[in-house]
């Protein structure tokens, strides 16, 4: 016969990841991409581009991550990068900086993977969506990177 295992109530004894804290320490990370003028942890009513909006991804969580099922999440989050559509070729231009290289939202990330300790790992899975986006009554170019935080 198995031995019951008391836990203590969330918030007596147990850490409990913090979302605003996470989404605010991707806004951190993003700030380091030389070319965002604006970064944004909610989503704006107006935008200034180059820019990055962090907004939730889908699902938002999931939880029970661990064996056991105890204290592990996994977070979503989009990054939705903005660039000008005036000129396509160089909304397009500075859309592809950041997907690769050393000032890409890829490399952001990858800067300090537990976002200032907030979380146990953070990666961009994938970069999608490239193209014409509608904000706030304006049309851009942008991508959507997925971001995924694991945190405890």
């Amino acid at each position: 016969m198995g031995v019951a295992v008391r836990l203590p109530p969330v918030g007596r004894g147990v850490d409990v990841a913090d979302y605003t804290a996470i989404r605010d320490e991707i806004k951190v990370r993003l700030e380091t991409v030389s070319t965002f003028v604006a970064v944004f942890d909610t989503v704006p009513d107006r935008v200034t581009v180059p820019c990055a909006i962090v907004r939730p991804g889908s699902p938002v969580a999931d939880y029970h991550e661990a064996m056991g099922g105890q204290g592990l999440s996994r977070f979503n989050f989009e990054v939705l990068a903005l660039a000008q559509r005036w000129e396509p070729n160089a909304g397009q231009d500075v859309l592809d900086s950041f997907i690769t290289g050393s000032d890409s939202v890829e490399a952001a990330i990858r800067g300090d993977t537990t976002l200032g300790g907030e979380a146990s790992t953070a990666q961009v899975t994938s970069c999608t969506a490239y193209g014409n986006v509608n904000v706030a009554d304006s049309q851009y170019v942008g991508a959507i990177f997925n971001v995924e935080v694991f945190a405890t």
